[in-house]
């Protein structure tokens, strides 16, 4: 019994041991798997951190090579980036080599993009399939923040800028730091062929040439990303994505006010006063003159040229009233004892009142600027009119013979011969029946062409909901109303003087297929366009003919002329745009070119006349300004009666000289006589919204491409580092 108690016991000790032996084995494997989850969690923590320091330096490393080729998704034209002035068409031509993509150099462009004053020294040739750069935000500039890597062509094209090739490509970027560790980012660009994107007969290429002076680059990249919070934890991201950018020529269009000599066109001196205003950028290729505090809203730049091959090389001189005892200084401003007396300033809370601009800040001035002139090879306006290709260049040295046979081969009723074309309003039409005839429903050939001066020209709109543009057109006893149909794709024309070497016996309505956007060969193109050439003035014989009217909201307009073009009441669009909104973008715009003559106010316009355009007078840089006097925007008698309000002008000013628009009391600076100034910047220019074939400057410029950048998301992959 006693023995029997002790086993009894025993087997209880030992099952109580067994059971402490069994949870002591579960503690431990909870605590080991406890662990081991403490553990694992950490590397995913650290997995997780890693991947996103990845996908954080892929973005850096997107947003720097974005910076680099100028493609900012909120604002494209950015002081900090500039296309290098020592760029030319023939380079770009060089480059194209005849489009023969074995000869191609796509990368030699980038030694020309300038960010933050800074440039790239690569070398590359035709054989060159892709280039990298290293992100590297140590840099010391603002946005220039990729170093050029290498480039070659092993991988090939055809792998280069894909996952695959991401291993051999990704060199040894440096090290940045984000957040809680750090990534090393690679970017690679590489070449595509490419088909035209308006014209997919001709064959693929590296680049393609779109217009006179435009062409169109394609590329791909790929960004590398690896990121890290230990040497244990790197993750890398992979960016690819396809992407093209176009190289043009500056429009003028990108000037509130543009000068190319600072005086009157006799030579007198002009003044920026304190009832000036500008709200947008201001360039002269001369020097500036302020009387006490004009207001700029942005850039303001001057060359300082004092002769027409400006050649002096003291460039950074402006004039100041002082009181009306002008003096030239290198300043940006006149202080004298302490006290400012004139200098260019930005706006304040209260721009219509002149008394307190003394204490507002700077404007944004710059003396000694980039000079900027037209260049030979820019839109000829007149044979575009009459259908010809902008990309060709033969019409610039045309003889008159020549003008007139390519005139009469696109006016059915004229006779194809070269002999001097009459003075008429002409809409160049394809005479499909070889009939000498603009029969209806035959396609338009060109825009308009009038021969000779036209008394008056008038926008107005018309149709059930105004959805209808018209366009009337008086020469002596000829009128032409053309009525636009842009949704059906349609002109219809009533003219008095179908055939007027036949002493205009036929007259009457006719509707058209197509509309008048100038060169016809791509349909895809410039469906918005009208484009107008005047072989004179658009002038009358009163001070009351001239152009006027209200230009409908879906026409792109381009106005160009030989002669004088009078404006003798407002010139409005249907739907303004909202120059504060950088979102608000109407269709309508126009542009006045006049090459070679003045384009003037004439007294016949209102007080405080509105004008809705970009006016152009003159051909800057085309001839000797200094001593001869060169067009301008001006208003007749300027100087005469009593002040006429303000010229409230949205859109812009370009001119060789400056015309003078009235006169102030230099004491006060009052206005005595004329009109002031109140012109604001039609934004979208700088967005592309642009009249068609608008005269372009020597320099070039980035522009979207028809494969975007910006506001595309690349495709995304993980890869193994």
């Amino acid at each position: 019994m006693n023995g029997r108690g002790w086993g009894e016991r025993g087997f209880a000790m030992i099952a109580v041991l067994s059971v402490m032996i069994v949870l002591t084995v579960l503690s431990l494997l909870v605590l080991h798997v406890t662990g081991k989850e403490v553990r694992l969690g950490g590397v995913r923590r650290l997995g997780a951190q890693s991947i996103y320091l990845a996908e954080g330096g892929g973005n850096a490393g997107r947003a720097a090579m974005m910076a680099f080729l100028n493609q900012n998704p909120v604002d494209p034209n950015q002081v900090w980036f500039r296309v290098h002035d020592t760029l030319t068409e023939a380079i770009l031509d060089t480059w194209y080599a005849a489009g023969n993509p074995a000869s191609q150099d796509a990368f030699a462009l980038f030694n020309y993009l300038e960010v933050d004053g800074q440039r790239f020294t690569l070398t590359t040739s035709a054989a060159t399939h892709w280039q990298t750069f290293y992100t590297d935000w140590s840099q010391p500039y603002t946005h220039r923040k990729l170093v050029a890597g290498t480039n070659g062509n092993t991988p090939s094209e055809s792998v280069a800028c894909t996952p695959s090739a991401a291993a051999a490509m990704v060199g040894t970027p440096p090290t940045n730091t984000l957040g809680p560790g750090t990534y090393r980012a690679t970017v690679a660009v590489c070449r595509r062929l490419a088909a035209h994107p308006s014209d997919p007969v001709q064959p693929q290429r590296y680049i393609q040439r779109l217009a006179q002076g435009v062409y169109e680059f394609f590329y791909s990249y790929m960004v590398v990303s690896d990121g890290e919070t230990d040497p244990t934890s790197r993750r890398r991201v992979v960016l690819t994505e396809d992407f093209s950018i176009i190289v043009q020529r500056q429009t003028f269009a990108q000037f509130a006010l543009f000068t190319h000599v600072h005086t009157t066109p006799s030579g007198g001196a002009i003044w920026f006063t304190s009832r000036t205003s500008f709200d947008g950028p201001v360039h002269t290729n001369g020097e500036f003159r302020f009387a006490f505090f004009p207001k700029f809203s942005d850039r303001v730049t001057s060359a300082g040229c004092t002769n027409a091959a400006c050649t002096n090389s003291d460039r950074d001189y402006a004039w100041f009233n002082n009181n009306g005892s002008s003096i030239r200084r290198q300043s940006n401003e006149n202080v004298v004892s302490g006290v400012r007396r004139d200098a260019p300033v930005q706006f304040d809370s209260t721009p219509l009142v002149y008394t307190d601009d003394n204490d507002n800040a700077p404007a944004n001035f710059t003396r000694g600027a980039a000079r900027i002139t037209i260049p030979p090879s820019s839109y000829n306006q007149r044979a575009i009119s009459i259908g010809v290709d902008p990309a060709d260049t033969t019409p610039n040295t045309w003889t008159s013979s020549q003008w007139n046979t390519a005139i009469r081969n696109v006016v059915p009723e004229l006779a194809n011969n070269s002999s001097s074309v009459p003075n008429a309003i002409y809409v160049p039409v394809v005479d499909a029946n070889s009939n000498g005839a603009s029969d209806a429903n035959e396609a338009l050939a060109g825009g308009v062409y009038v021969q000779g001066n036209l008394n008056s020209l008038t926008f107005s709109l018309a149709g059930p909901t105004n959805n209808l543009a018209v366009y009337t057109f008086v020469m002596g006893s000829q009128t032409v109303t053309m009525t636009v149909d842009r949704a059906a794709g349609t002109t219809t024309i009533n003219n008095t003087c179908w055939n007027p070497e036949a002493s205009c016996t036929q007259s009457g309505t006719r509707t058209f297929q197509g509309v008048p956007k100038g060169w016809q060969g791509d349909p895809t193109s410039n469906t918005n366009s009208t484009m107008i050439w005047v072989q004179g003035n658009v002038a009358g014989t009163s001070a009351s003919q001239g152009l006027s009217g209200t230009l409908e909201e879906k026409e792109q307009v381009t106005l160009a002329a030989s002669g004088r073009i009078d404006i003798v009441n407002h010139l409005r669009y249907e739907d303004p745009p909202n120059v504060a909104d950088p979102t608000d973008n109407p269709l309508n715009v126009l542009g006045l070119y006049s090459s070679d003559n003045d384009i003037r106010i004439t007294t016949a316009a209102p007080n405080d006349l509105i004008i809705h355009a970009v006016l152009m007078a003159g051909r800057p840089g085309a001839r000797d300004c200094y001593t001869m006097a060169c067009p301008s925007v001006n208003v007749d008698q300027y100087n005469t009666g009593s002040p006429r309000g303000i010229v409230q002008l949205i859109g812009g000013m370009i001119e060789e000289e400056y015309g003078a628009f009235g006169t102030f009391d230099p004491n006060t600076g009052n206005p005595v006589t004329g009109y002031g100034r109140d012109f604001k910047f039609d934004r979208r220019f700088a967005r592309g919204i642009l009249p068609p074939f608008f005269p372009t400057t020597s320099k070039f410029e980035l522009a979207e491409g028809s494969s975007r950048l910006a506001g595309v998301k690349p495709v995304w992959r993980e890869s193994t580092p």
